[in-house]
């Protein structure tokens, strides 16, 4: 069946064989705008994905990534708008983003923030939230796409600031230049083998960057780690 979304602010109708599928991103169901494209899936793309996935998963679930990839594609074309694999929270409207390798502990990091600063933060995406500039300014928005746990909010938020989070048994943050962001940004966006698609890319990570202020955090996972990372990042206000 057929089914129109709305994220990042951009419609689209998509075609869905599975109710997994349409539950995951039911909370961006949208009836009162025309949609921008479509997206159809084939039995080889669905096939395709599961190939590529390292998971073994249910049939439903390889629908869902090959959605999320198509959606991609199609909004780093015509939207300037990417991916980003990360952990985003928003304090004081201003969006926090903590990326590093799967399994570093970017949830944990970001739990230990909602359990100590509570309704101060609210999460906006656990693991695949889209970036897009609009007039200038690069946002932060939910996508469906939510990580393990499904933590998030169809909310968007102004892009404030970048950690790269690593584990440490000692808590530190600092700042990092430009162009240490650059490398480390690259590797946690997909990476369109079109040179067109991928000069768009660039363009966008070089305005991001210019915007955000990015850091170095290296974390345990104590209640420190998260005191110490608010009190650089939200409370000097940059």
């Amino acid at each position: 069946m057929i089914f129109r979304y709305k994220i990042a602010d951009i419609v689209f109708d998509a075609d869905l064989k599975y109710r997994k599928t349409y539950n995951i991103m039911k909370d961006y169901l949208s009836d009162d705008e025309p949609a921008c494209f479509k997206i159809e899936l084939s039995d080889e793309d669905i096939k395709r994905e599961k190939e590529l996935s390292p998971y073994q998963l249910d049939i439903s679930s390889y629908e869902s990534i090959a959605i999320y990839r198509k959606y991609i594609y199609e909004v780093l074309d015509k939207y300037d708008a990417f991916f980003f694999h990360c952990s985003s929270v928003a304090v004081d409207n201003k969006a926090i983003m903590f990326t590093a390798k799967s399994g570093t502990g970017k949830s944990t990091h970001r739990k230990l923030w909602v359990k100590n600063f509570k309704d101060k933060v609210t999460v906006i995406n656990d693991d695949k939230p889209v970036i897009r500039k609009v007039d200038g300014v690069f946002y932060v928005y939910g996508t469906p796409w939510k990580g393990k746990e499904g933590v998030g909010e169809n909310i968007r938020v102004r892009a404030d600031s970048l950690c790269f989070l690593s584990r440490s048994g000692k808590n530190y943050i600092g700042p990092i230049s430009t162009s240490e962001a650059v490398s480390k940004l690259l590797n946690q966006t997909v990476r369109p083998t079109e040179l067109r698609l991928m000069d768009n890319l660039l363009s966008l990570l070089d305005g991001f960057l210019k915007q955000v202020k990015c850091y170095d955090l290296r974390v345990n996972t104590n209640d420190e780690a998260a005191k110490i990372a608010y009190n650089e990042i939200v409370k000097n206000d940059f």
